[in-house]
């Protein structure tokens, strides 16, 4: 039995993108965790991802007629142009040790292991300081949740499903 399925991955690409589209600098401090929870959880589910690629639009029928072959080869193109494309940009917003998300495969992602930071001579802390011992400083806290809000935002429309049946 898979423990991750292709309606599981498009479920939580949905909510990634809620996610993107919904920060604010309101809400940001809990909505990155939410970001890296999902980003973090798709990378520990990429073998998975990849193996799905057959079901995906275009490939189920390849081969039946031959009059549809040309169209079979674009279809498989763009879906795993589609994949390799999501594959990065899930990279690029996933963990790194010196990154902004410095957990480990399987780890949970809390306000602890999320980093930002260099604001007002202060270098980069996990953000439950930025939020509890920097709480009534205006200036820092204005500037790092419009960093936090800016590094999420910046992946609006990177995590589309149009390659996916």
């Amino acid at each position: 039995m898979k423990l991750f399925s292709k309606n599981q991955f498009v479920a939580e690409v949905k909510n990634l993108n809620q996610i993107i589209n919904h920060i604010n600098e309101e809400n940001c401090y809990d909505k990155v965790v939410e970001f890296f929870t999902i980003t973090s959880y798709l990378q520990d589910h990429a073998r998975e991802i990849e193996e799905f690629l057959p079901t995906v639009r275009g490939f189920k029928f390849c081969g039946i007629k031959s009059s549809y072959r040309k169209e079979c080869e674009f279809k498989r193109a763009k879906a795993k142009l589609g994949l390799n494309e999501f594959m990065s940009e899930l990279n690029k917003a996933g963990r790194d040790k010196y990154g902004h998300n410095r957990t480990e495969s399987g780890e949970a992602v809390s306000k602890d292991n999320i980093y930002f930071g260099d604001v007002a001579g202060i270098w980069t802390f996990c953000i439950a300081d930025f939020e509890n011992k920097c709480k009534n400083d205006a200036y820092v806290q204005e500037n790092i949740r419009a960093q936090i809000t800016g590094f999420v935002k910046s992946y609006e429309g990177s995590f589309n499903l149009d390659w996916v049946a």
